[in-house]
């Protein structure tokens, strides 16, 4: 079954400075942009509400405190969430997942596989979407570390929740060791230091909240957190967490050199693809190196990517963020990275 078939299944601005954000469309004029053209884009294709922000200052939005499911967009929370665990230092993304999960001891197969290759998806399991979407396990990291490994671990990007789940894994057992949970820990970690009140997140049977989607956000708060993703990214440190930690997570793998940490890289040249239609089956170098997001945009263009049409893009060097809520298998990223 396809990743997309299982998928189906306000805010304090100040923390950074940005400003709040009405449901009416802004004034044109931000370069040369035409935001009412980017505006008509944002509203088709089951659109919800979208809003854009330059340098801290809001310079369109329609509907930007609508809310909800921003299904894999949840990766970019787990990755920061990696990167403020470096900064304290009790996590490497060099380090064996082995020496966490016990059930891999003896397991030569699995012995390779550190933190960077479930970073990267590039570990060698099974996307895991059947085990861990189907039913609500009652143990979802248990179930993550059971998932099979059908692949040497960095030979091949395989898009899935296994890697996002086993992370979350290795990180509640490494933090069970300090006194605290994941879930109090992502509080502590990203979603305070962001600005982020997530409305609702899905769980397991067990209450531990999935790293691989299931959090739900406002528009506001989708420009929130792209504002700190592209401080980061432009090497300034930003919401508690420093910039080298940032790189370090969401370094990307030479098979796939688009994704890493949750977070998608535009690239240079290539064929145009778009993201969603190419996950399944899972490629190797050879094609992600040919491709690009749009060749309309900057090499340095960052996406978070959810779902039928959940994203925020955002251009490091300008401070540009856009974020986008939606509900349409239909949406396609080129029509709309062309208008802006």
């Amino acid at each position: 079954m396809k990743r997309r078939d299982w998928l189906a299944i306000s805010v304090p601005w100040a923390v950074l400075g940005l400003p709040g954000c009405a449901g009416t469309v802004g004034a044109v004029g931000a370069g040369k942009v035409d935001w009412e053209r980017v505006d008509a884009a944002a509203r088709r294709h089951g659109g919800r509400g979208w809003a854009a922000w330059e340098g801290g200052r809001r310079r369109a939005a329609w509907q930007a405190g609508a809310g909800g499911p921003i299904l894999s967009i949840t990766k970019a929370l787990a990755g920061l969430a990696c990167a403020r665990a470096l900064g304290e230092g009790w996590l490497r993304v060099d380090e064996a997942v082995g020496a966490t999960i016990d059930e891999w001891r003896g397991d030569p197969g699995r012995a390779d596989i550190r933190v960077r290759h479930l970073l990267q998806m590039t570990a060698g399991l099974s996307g895991g979407a059947r085990v861990l979407y189907r039913a609500r396990p009652t143990d979802k990291g248990r179930v993550a570390a059971r998932i099979p490994l059908v692949e040497l671990p960095g030979t091949r990007f395989r898009y899935g929740p296994a890697c996002w789940e086993l992370l979350a894994e290795l990180v509640r057992r490494k933090l069970a060791g300090r006194g605290e949970d994941a879930d109090g820990f992502m509080r502590r970690a990203v979603l305070k230091p962001v600005g982020l009140r997530p409305s609702d997140w899905r769980e397991d049977g067990a209450g531990r909240r999935y790293w691989s989607t299931g959090a739900e956000l406002s528009v506001n708060e989708l420009g929130q957190l792209g504002r700190v993703v592209g401080e980061l990214a432009a090497g300034r440190d930003a919401a508690g967490i420093r910039a080298a930690d940032f790189a370090a997570v969401t370094r990307p793998s030479r098979v796939n050199p688009h994704f890493g940490g949750g977070v998608w890289r535009n690239g240079r040249g290539g064929r145009e693809v778009e993201i969603e239609e190419v996950l399944d089956p899972p490629k190797g170098r050879d094609f992600w190196a040919g491709v690009c997001l749009s060749r309309s945009q900057p090499a340095s263009l960052l996406v978070l990517v959810g779902s039928a049409g959940r994203r925020v893009f955002i251009w490091p060097e300008s401070g540009r963020v856009v974020a986008r809520l939606g509900v349409a298998a239909s949406w396609r990223d080129r029509p709309f990275l062309a208008a802006l």
